[in-house]
């Protein structure tokens, strides 16, 4: 047998914690909205066949409550950048970050008006993007692990909620791309939507091969579940209540963790005070955004169609908040000096210690 020599350093374990010897315990708040969002989906895959047998889910109404309800998740995005800096950024900043903030989504507002084909693609390829980075960003901050994002990740979470009903359900999707751009439906061909659901299949099964190896079974679970209830529930109910109950709750939970004014709350799962405290700091933003669609839809001689003036004007803001969550994630995760939590490494970095 080898014998160590006299004064040798033993060789470190492997952490598969930042810095630990031992696993990182998953992130309590984060495990409970991954949890909630599981069982609400599951809910409504369940009743799929009594919804199906009373022909209910096909009002355009389920969409544009889900996507009301789901507003506040991005009305504080804002605030995001200081709550994720280690030094306080003065006034004048935020104001500018609000400003270019609102300049973008006018910009796709705009965009919307000018090109509506081309911006109601770019925006489906952009939800497709920002809904699966945000799963892959959840799970990795719930487990306090690295961010790592792969395309096959991001199209079998991301993929779901807009590639299948665009493949399984053309008659009660396409009239509605119709009502936002009329051209829209023809442009994305049957052999497009085929080869794009075969692609989001795909994905799928790489990513729950990976995450079964890695004994994440529940975390394999999801993009089949996905998949089912996109492809059994009317699409205006399933994607309602996706974006509702799934997508926007899970980005709250994250963002009740990055409020640095939350982590005494949350260190002793009090979730009460941080879920009021989200809602005073997203109430104005929210109203302004309904108040905005409001005035689209009734303003004297310019009237617009509740469905694709509620559609364009989400859209616009879907462009800054995506480019703002990517850097969220790319940045880390946790307000600065969090006890456990902490702003998680860039891909390749070190930590030091």
């Amino acid at each position: 047998m080898p014998v160590a020599q006299e004064g040798a350093r033993p060789r470190r374990r492997p952490s598969s914690a930042y810095g630990t010897g031992a696993p990182a315990q998953p992130d309590r708040l984060l495990r409970g909205a991954g949890t909630a969002s599981q069982f609400a989906l599951g809910g409504l895959l369940a009743l799929a066949p009594l919804i199906g047998a009373a022909g209910l889910g096909g009002s355009p109404a389920f969409l544009v409550a889900g996507l009301l309800l789901g507003l506040p998740h991005g009305a504080v995005d804002h605030l995001v950048p200081a709550w994720l800096s280690a030094r306080v950024r003065p006034m004048p900043a935020r104001v500018a970050l609000l400003v270019v903030y609102t300049a973008v989504a006018g910009a796709g507002l705009v965009a919307f008006q000018a090109a509506p084909d081309v911006a109601l693609v770019g925006f489906l390829v952009v939800s497709v993007v920002h809904f699966g980075t945000a799963d892959v960003a959840f799970h990795a901050e719930r487990d306090r692990r690295p961010t790592r994002v792969t395309v096959a990740a991001t199209l079998a979470y991301g993929g779901p909620p807009v590639v299948v009903p665009l493949a399984l359900w053309r008659d009660q999707v396409d009239p509605v791309l119709a009502a936002v751009s009329p051209r829209v439906p023809g442009l994305i061909a049957v052999e497009v939507r085929a080869l794009a659901l075969a692609t989001v299949l795909y994905a799928v099964v790489l990513t729950v091969s990976r995450d079964l190896r890695a004994g994440r079974t529940r975390d394999a679970a999801e993009p089949v579940l996905l998949v089912a209830l996109f492809g059994t529930v009317p699409p205006a109910l399933a994607i309602g209540a996706y974006f509702a109950l799934w997508h926007s709750c899970r980005h709250v939970a994250r963002l009740l963790r990055h409020d640095p004014r939350n982590t005494a709350d949350l260190a002793t799962g009090r979730v009460g005070p941080p879920l009021r405290r989200f809602a005073r700091q997203a109430a104005v933003p929210t109203v302004l955004a309904v108040v905005a669609l409001i005035a689209l839809v009734t303003w004297p001689g310019h009237r617009a169609d509740p469905l694709p003036a509620t559609f364009a004007v989400l859209a616009a803001l879907t462009l800054p908040h995506a480019a703002l969550v990517a850097w969220t994630d790319r940045r880390g995760s946790g307000p600065p000096g969090r006890a456990g939590g902490g702003l998680l490494p860039h891909r390749g970095t070190r930590r030091r210690s």
